[in-house]
């Protein structure tokens, strides 16, 4: 009787489920990429969330100075229809919405790091040859622009 042979391991590299790189965008910014091996990507990631959630902490902070400051002219006497209420309590508004804004953004570019994630995990066992053509090789020729011009009568 034969002895059966061991299976052979498969070539073709181990593929990571784009459904849990996804969710690991998802729980920390970045990490969906550095499991892709794209870090550029990643530290571009972690940069620009970082930076869109400082820019609504800063909001918030500038929101409840311009509250402590409504609150301020309001004990001074000063009531709905004077400008400097008005003022105080336009500013209030104007950084309540900035900050809005903000996480908006941040929300955004979260979603977008997360398909983002998801797209390179599909795509990391596609290889793709954008030289020229093997015939341009083959002949010595050089890659060129050309421009084609049909009309339909």
């Amino acid at each position: 009787m034969a002895k059966a042979k061991p299976a052979r391991p498969d070539s073709l590299p181990r593929r990571s489920r784009p459904f849990f790189v996804m969710v690991r965008s998802a729980v920390v910014p970045g990490w969906g990429q550095v499991y892709n091996h794209k870090f550029l990507k990643a530290g571009m990631v972690v940069a620009g969330e970082g930076f869109l959630g400082y820019k609504a902490w800063q909001e918030l902070q500038r929101e409840n100075d311009a509250v402590s400051r409504l609150d301020a002219v309001g004990q001074a006497g000063f009531r709905p229809g004077d400008p400097e209420y008005t003022d105080a309590l336009l500013d209030v508004e104007i950084h309540k919405n900035r900050k809005i804004n903000w996480i908006w953004w941040g929300l955004a570019a979260h979603l977008v790091s997360m398909v983002d994630a998801y797209v390179d995990a599909h795509l990391a066992s596609f290889e793709a040859d954008f030289g020229p053509p093997e015939s341009a090789v083959d002949l010595g020729e050089r890659p060129r622009l050309t421009l084609a011009f049909r009309t339909r009568f």
